[in-house]
């Protein structure tokens, strides 16, 4: 719906989207829950089977059992998972948005074919907010505990946001609206995730880059790094604009998207530019890695099914 002016929207961090919804076997256009920084809390009203990905924001039963991230747990009906915010173990994923999952995914109301939530408009999701006290999280495939138990495979499609090098971007078109020098600049700083970041997308602290020339409105996408008049660059994300005015100096590659999801204000980028081409090979072989995951967690799950009738 962007023509309309609608934002992609739904989830910051499409690979932990993706693997809550692999762990539990749930198709792609199911829907996830998506929690920020932590300090939220569930109560199981029945026993489900729950998925955890993206960051690791120390969930955590209300008995004190710690529950990992990339794995599938069993909720008993009755207990209570929260999010303390602070990471559960040396080995997960800093960050700052987990994923849920729930069987089949979770119901939600669609809005143009979509759930996902755009909340400065009232779109998607429940009724186009957050979640709020007394809202239930409905598993579309309700009682089905059969996932309990799956685990994200060691050493297998590894989450973007452990990749140690730059951010990769591609050259954006405006660069002759930009001062001189400015691509190298950009390039050769580091720069902070500045405090008022927030879903539609990253505010930047570092050297500026210069004003940029007013330019005519043109189309933009997650990921496009423009540089307003003050010379801090900003990155759009899921609920950025589908239009603007600023030059875009990049746009970073849709593979590394889900590292900007996950960042916290205060944490440091730098950034490395590479060729379309090499931006295009590093989704596909994302994407080819989380199939390869998807189909092991389902062939062992069809496994345990006929072991089960064999032993029935």
């Amino acid at each position: 719906m962007a023509h309309l002016g609608v934002p992609r929207s739904g989830a910051v961090d499409g690979w932990g989207h993706a693997a809550a919804l692999i762990l539990v076997g749930a198709p792609p256009h199911a829907v996830t829950a998506e929690v920020t920084l932590g300090a939220a809390e569930l109560l199981a009203i029945e026993a489900c089977a729950v998925s955890l990905a993206g960051a690791d924001l120390g969930a955590e039963r209300d008995d004190g059992l710690p529950l990992a991230g990339g794995r599938v747990h069993r909720l008993p009906a009755g207990a209570r998972l929260r999010f303390t915010g602070a990471p559960a173990s040396a080995g997960g994923v800093r960050g700052a948005r987990a994923y849920l999952g729930l069987a089949g995914g979770i119901e939600a109301t669609l809005v143009g074919g979509s759930a996902s939530t755009l909340a400065s408009a009232g779109l998607g999701g429940f009724g186009g907010r957050g979640a709020q006290p007394g809202d239930r999280l409905v598993p579309v495939r309700r009682g089905d505990l059969g996932a309990i138990g799956h685990a994200w495979p060691d050493g297998a499609a590894p989450h973007p946001a452990t990749r140690a090098q730059p951010v990769r971007f591609v050259r954006g078109p405006d660069a002759r609206h930009l001062a001189g020098g400015a691509l190298g600049a950009f390039i050769a700083a580091a720069w902070t995730v500045a405090p008022d970041s927030n879903r539609m997308g990253l505010r930047l602290v570092g050297p500026p880059l210069g004003p940029g020339e007013e330019i005519l409105s043109h189309p933009l996408v997650p990921g496009a790094i423009q540089v307003p008049s003050g010379g801090l660059p900003l990155v759009l994300l899921a609920d950025g604009p589908t239009l603007g005015g600023y030059p875009v100096i990049g746009v970073v590659a849709r593979a590394d998207l889900p590292r900007l999801g996950q960042m916290r204000p205060g944490d440091v980028i730098r950034f490395e530019e590479v060729a379309p081409g090499d931006a295009r090979a590093a989704y596909f072989a994302q994407a080819r890695a989380l199939e390869r995951v998807a189909a092991m967690l389902a062939g062992d799950a069809v496994w345990n099914r006929l072991s089960d009738d064999a032993r029935g």
